[in-house]
């Protein structure tokens, strides 16, 4: 007995371009401007990409004054790096960053740089194997075609001073040179989807809803109609210099352009506008039914924005913590704190050591201590108002004169602490 599955497109498709001797990202070589267009259209999205993004940032470095020092004759900092990179992780789950030397083959300045600007080199080109190439509009939104002159091409990363010094020979010397590109990308030799690509197509649809419920509020909500009136073209002025040429040209008349000025500012076309001949006949309003959309959406919206939530694997009760029982008072958002810490704990610790062998071979020893480790986000629920009342009567209780043991019950069942927890904060654990 064979099995069937049913036939599924690939993603992405990456191809050569001869012209530039790169790889191009899908089709249209654009997939990254696509998946950000997508997302900035949908509230969701945006906000479970912002989201992913501070976990893995986590709460900066672990040593304090790391996050201050400047890596760049720019003023670019390790924390600003930091955000940077870990917003790229968080949705194209890849970031780059830019290097270059001196002539002691010590790295003197690092960049951010941002990864839908980045495109590989053809492995099949000789002028672009182990290279990158940088641009800002490849989604061609500024210029229709590609600007040759525009073109970065850096040499992919590799400390290695014997092979910098190629590096420059090759690209005409130390004025020439460029620098490297460290590329963190989790296929290594193709492109990869972005976090919740497996969704992408309910970015758009969320944006879509959007859209509607914007033009049913521009056009005042009104029912689509029909008016059948009798004929009544001698208002319009249809005289043209080429009226013998262009008969089919009508200037709208007086009446119909009154109509128009109800149709609201996104012109819906709700009024539709019918004449006839038969003098005899009076002009009628006839409305048609249209579906009442108002359940359909509101079943759609929640599906869209439950399936985007599940796509970035974020806890619900991040995005839709109003939402959430409240019967622990945040204890619900506190463990899902501790469960996205959790998840997330692999994409800081990659970046710390990644940050450890880059900066391992900087011109100057910003981090003596040798600490990179990325602290995670702490497990509070004060950052809203609720956990700043709740904040303000746990210090209250924990300041009254009740007995220990009633404070470590409400504690637990009213907070929604641990017993371990809850003992420690009234100092009776041993």
């Amino acid at each position: 007995m064979k099995t069937y599955l049913p036939q599924i497109e690939r993603r992405i498709l990456v191809r050569p371009n001869q012209t530039f001797g790169i790889l191009n990202y899908d089709l249209d070589n654009a997939y990254p401007q696509r998946m950000l267009e997508l997302v900035a259209a949908s509230p969701t999205a945006k906000d479970c990409w912002n989201k992913r993004a501070k976990f893995i940032a986590g709460n900066s470095f672990e040593q304090q004054d790391l996050g201050r020092q400047v890596i760049n004759s720019k003023g670019l900092t390790m924390a600003k790096l930091l955000k940077a990179v870990a917003s790229d992780k968080a949705l194209f789950t890849g970031f780059g960053i830019h290097i270059n030397y001196n002539a002691n083959c010590k790295i003197a300045s690092v960049n951010y740089v941002k990864f839908e600007d980045i495109r590989m080199g053809d492995t099949d080109c000789p002028d672009t194997v182990d290279k990158y190439v940088l641009y800002s509009d490849w989604g061609r939104k500024t210029w229709k075609n590609i600007m040759r002159n525009k073109l970065t091409f850096l040499d992919q990363y590799n400390p290695d001073p014997e092979v910098i010094k190629q590096q420059v020979i090759d690209a005409g010397g130390w004025d020439n040179y460029k620098g490297q590109l460290y590329y963190f990308n989790p296929e290594v030799d193709d492109y990869p989807l972005i976090e919740a690509d497996s969704v992408w197509e309910d970015f758009e649809t969320e944006a879509g809803i959007k859209i509607f419920n914007n033009r049913e509020v521009n056009t005042g909500f009104l029912p689509s109609t029909m008016l059948f009136m009798q004929s009544r073209r001698e208002e319009a002025d249809n005289s043209r210099p080429d009226g013998d040429e262009q008969h089919y040209y009508n200037v709208p008349s007086q009446l119909e352009r009154d109509l128009g000025t109800f149709q609201g500012a996104k012109s819906a076309q709700k009024i539709i506008v019918i004449e006839y001949e038969d003098e005899n006949s009076k002009p009628e309003f006839q409305p048609y039914s249209i579906q009442n959309n108002d359940k359909l959406f509101e079943s759609t919206e929640k599906s869209v924005e439950a399936r985007i939530i599940k796509g970035f694997s974020i806890p619900k009760e991040l995005i839709n913590s109003e939402k959430a029982s409240g019967l622990s008072n945040g204890g619900e958002k506190k463990e899902a704190i501790r469960e996205f810490n959790d998840n997330t704990a692999p994409d800081r610790l990659e970046l710390s050591e990644i940050f450890a062998e880059i900066f391992g071979n900087f011109y100057t020893d910003i981090n003596p201590s040798g600490n990179w480790n990325i602290l995670p986000v702490p497990t509070i629920v004060a950052d809203d108002n609720a956990g700043i009342k709740a904040g303000t009567s746990i210090n209250q209780l924990l300041l009254s004169a009740i007995p220990a043991e009633n404070k470590i019950a409400i504690l637990v069942y009213a907070y929604g602490f641990k017993q371990a927890e809850a003992e420690e904060m009234c100092g009776t654990s041993i």
